[in-house]
């Protein structure tokens, strides 16, 4: 599609993730590790910062800097919403068994051996290895110890998961 069928706010953030606001099933508490929260709020703080060094800027580019003040304000709105709907996860008291936060090596039947950290649905990442605690893998591994053994359905193929450990 050429350029000129584009909309200014089709275009991303230079180097800027989005701020995606995820839906949870109703009634689901949104949480989160202190980690977590603690970036959303760094991330907060840098761009109120950035904001208030725009409004510094006169002259010729007033427009794209509208733009851009525009797209911040939007995702400072977004953030303090998520802010202020989430809620700290504590590291559960039994750090045997696989609860939220945890991080669990798992072996698959092939032998490949994967790790995973259980968060919340606001920092889940599974390129690097962060899984939200709703998610289908997290719900199978959660409560349960190192030396079990979990049955899980991926892409229509069941497969048997050895937990091989579980760390805090």
């Amino acid at each position: 599609m050429s350029k000129a069928f584009t909309r200014e706010s089709d275009d991303s953030g230079k180097g800027e993730t989005p701020i995606v606001r995820r839906q949870l099933p109703r009634g689901t508490k949104n949480y989160i590790t202190r980690e977590g929260a603690d970036r959303l709020r760094q991330r907060l703080t840098d761009l109120v910062e950035k904001k208030e060094s725009m409004r510094s800027t006169t002259g010729e580019g007033m427009a794209a800097v509208d733009a851009e003040q525009r797209k911040i304000e939007s995702a400072i709105r977004n953030l303090q919403e998520i802010l202020d709907s989430v809620v700290l996860a504590e590291i559960p008291v039994d750090r045997e068994k696989v609860g939220f936060g945890a991080t669990v090596m798992i072996r698959r039947g092939c032998g490949e051996e994967e790790h995973y950290r259980i968060v919340g649905v606001e920092e889940a990442d599974p390129e690097v290895g962060s899984i939200s605690w709703l998610s289908p893998l997290a719900k199978a591994l959660l409560t349960r110890r190192a030396g079990d053994r979990v049955r899980f359905r991926a892409a229509g193929v069941e497969q048997e998961l050895t937990i091989v450990s579980v760390a805090y």
